[in-house]
């Protein structure tokens, strides 16, 4: 694999195969180390970042330990891990009836939450679910309990894809040491 990017495979080094490993596997551990991150921090797509590392992990050795048919799993894993991120919040704000804004109320108070880490992961989230709630209503405790709501559907989306990224590392590390 690593002979495919050079220009003339002819004249290819091991020196220059193993640099290019080195590159990948550097690059696919900085990716899941982002990924892991990006399951706590909203701005990063978390699981495909992982996916992304995997499959450059892969790519590092010409794919000779891990698969395509690992890596279709894997690729499964990730949207499914999106599609949970997406209905946990969902599904958790439209319990209590939540209104549109208090979803953007959630968007938007996850985005400014990140300037206030660490709380603002936390209570970011939550503050703009009830402020979109209330903006909608002007029920105080209407807005609490849809603020609330949608704020254990994001930590329950969090702790799904926390589960499903281990099950993803767990899969590769199998594969890869089977």
């Amino acid at each position: 694999l690593a002979k495919s990017f050079t220009v003339n495979p002819k004249t290819a080094t091991i020196r220059d195969s193993m640099e290019l490993s080195f590159i990948l596997y550097l690059l696919a551990v900085i990716f899941v180390l982002a990924g892991i991150a990006g399951i706590i921090l909203p701005a990063l797509p978390g699981t495909p970042l992982v996916f992304i590392g995997l499959l450059l992990a892969a790519w590092a050795d010409g794919f000779a330990h891990v698969g395509w048919p690992t890596l279709v799993a894997l690729g499964v894993l990730t949207l499914l891990s999106l599609l949970v991120d997406v209905l946990a919040t969902v599904v958790g704000a439209q319990r209590v009836g939540a209104s549109r804004k208090a979803l953007w109320g959630t968007f938007v108070g996850s985005i400014v939450g990140l300037f206030f880490m660490p709380i603002g992961l936390f209570a970011g989230p939550l503050i703009g679910a009830l402020a979109g709630e209330y903006w909608h209503t002007r029920e105080l405790g209407r807005s609490t309990r849809v603020g609330l709501a949608t704020w254990l559907g994001i930590l329950l989306g969090l702790a799904l894809k926390l589960a499903v990224v281990i099950a993803m590392l767990g899969l590769f590390a199998f594969v890869w040491f089977l």
